[in-house]
């Protein structure tokens, strides 16, 4: 193989390297898209005493966030008895909650998320205060 056979095979594979690079990022921005808005706290309670918050990702349920402080999630019908119920509170723009046995096993029972505003009414919650923030499930309000 001469010089330029093998220059040439050297330059094609690292354009095969610099277009993967490229999908993966574009693949790992698209996780956070650029127009989500952080709430802050007044804006996080306000929404968490909307409405239930019906969760479209792997978690699923229904979650309903009471002035009391009080949580209650359902797993499978929004009408449904609370399948466990917890407290809450909001500190900064982060909201706690702690459950009396749900996520236990996985050790999630207390946990804290901040939420992004995604625009057309729909909600992003994401894990808070772990090694890295990743995203807990996606949701938007019921009336």
């Amino acid at each position: 193989m001469t010089y330029v056979q093998k220059l040439t095979q050297k330059i094609n594979q690292i354009g095969r390297l610099a277009i993967l690079v490229l999908m993966v990022t574009f693949g790992l921005l698209t996780n956070f898209p650029a127009n989500a808005q952080a709430l802050n706290g007044t804006a996080l309670k306000e929404l968490a005493l909307q409405g239930t918050w019906q969760a479209q990702h792997d978690v699923g349920g229904y979650w309903n966030w009471k002035e009391d402080n009080l949580v209650c999630v359902r797993m499978f019908e929004k009408d449904d008895n609370c399948a466990d119920t917890g407290t809450w509170a909001i500190k900064d723009n982060v909201i706690c909650y702690e459950f009396t046995w749900w996520g236990k096993a996985a050790g999630v029972r207390k946990n804290c998320i901040t939420v992004n505003a995604l625009g057309d009414e729909r909600y992003e919650a994401i894990h808070h205060g772990g090694a890295m923030d990743s995203l807990f499930f996606k949701f938007t309000v019921l009336e």
